[in-house]
């Protein structure tokens, strides 16, 4: 019987080579929500080079508000403060501190800053092309989530932003961003009670430990594995059976891997958005922006914040908080989502009067 998935993926695609599989899937992702607007636009009479302007600003001015979501919701102190200190006399800011903001390969995207960088990207093409700004935003949000699943499926690849503990048989345990106690006592006994070492070299696993461990709170998972394989206490091989015995000894946890749970959020979000789209044009009804609009930002962001529930903080400051910083952004979205959504249904009233 399945108790949990032990979850292992080497974030690169080839180890040693700068190229990530969240990368790759962000690409992924992008490519198939252009290739399904090229065909609504192209239906809708916009130009091969207006849809290709578009996807250029809409993918600069994402990439942007990713960034910058993060840098200025989830740490500013970090990315914001170097920039403040520049005025402040006998401040010492390095160029890495001022350029670290750029540095989007080191990680950090906030999806809400995101929606802020779509909604200035609508502005802009809407101005540009000489449409209507509705019209032109739900188009693009009608193929997004699909980028979305493919962005939290490379969060699954790099055992990032999962949940909380589950004893669910889902459960991922993320070998590699795994921290247990810096406990020799704990980890040997767990070794010998699986069975990973002898009751004659207990004793010497738990000096070695104890010499090795030092006086710090939490360990690496990996960085444990690593030097138990190099000492030959285990071999290669026993890293399943390592974690089995940390997770009976209540070291590790399985985790709800909430990327997944979103993943699949986006993926129906499109199905729906994309179905009621086509199930429009074929009947030759009327197809409401706002309807588009409103259904997605209601399936995205109030699962987003019922999911957050269940998720890790993902800084410090979340902890105590009645709702945590993903949560309070989701709620502007809700509500316009609940607004356009009215819109749409009197403006289908209206029309079925007329």
């Amino acid at each position: 019987m399945l108790n949990y998935i032990i979850w292992n993926v080497n974030p690169e695609i080839f180890s040693g080579f700068p190229v990530r599989w969240y990368g790759l899937f962000f690409g992924i992702g992008f490519f198939i929500s252009y290739s399904i607007a090229v065909k609504v636009y192209t239906r809708e009479k916009l130009t091969q080079e207006q849809v290709d302007t578009s996807a250029f600003v809409i993918f600069i001015l994402l990439l942007l508000g990713l960034r910058l979501g993060h840098c200025c919701f989830y740490e500013p102190d970090v990315y914001l403060k170097p920039y403040i200190d520049i005025f402040k006399s006998g401040s010492d800011v390095t160029f890495y501190d001022l350029t670290r903001i750029f540095r989007v390969w080191e990680g950090g995207l906030a999806s809400h800053g995101g929606g802020i960088g779509l909604i200035c990207a609508f502005i802009l093409l809407s101005r540009k092309f000489k449409c209507n700004f509705w019209w032109f935003a739900s188009r693009v949000v009608l193929v997004l989530p699909i980028t979305a699943f493919f962005v939290r499926m490379g969060n699954l690849m790099n055992s990032e932003i999962y949940g909380v503990a589950t004893s669910l048989p889902w459960g991922f345990v993320f070998i590699r961003d795994a921290v247990i106690p810096a406990d020799a006592e704990s980890i040997s006994n767990a070794m010998l009670n699986a069975g990973l070492v002898t009751q004659d070299g207990f004793a010497s696993l738990q000096a070695f430990l104890s010499s090795c461990l030092g006086h710090i709170d939490n360990v690496s998972f990996m960085n444990l594995n690593e030097i138990l394989i190099k000492f030959k206490f285990i071999d290669s091989s026993q890293i399943t059976a390592l974690t089995d015995a940390f997770v009976n000894a209540n070291l590790l946890t399985a985790n709800h891997p909430t990327q997944i749970y979103e993943a699949v959020t986006y993926l129906l979000t499109g199905f729906i958005l994309l179905g009621y789209y086509v199930y429009q044009a074929k009947r030759e009804k009327p197809i409401s922006s706002f309807m588009i609009l409103g259904l997605a930002m209601l399936f995205i962001f109030v699962t987003r914040f019922l999911y957050e529930f269940i998720k890790n903080d993902q800084v410090d400051f979340e902890q105590g908080m009645i709702f945590n910083m993903g949560q309070l952004l989701s709620i502007p979205y809700i509500i316009a989502g609940i607004v356009f959504v009215c819109i749409a249904v009197n403006q289908q009233k209206r029309n079925a009067v007329v």
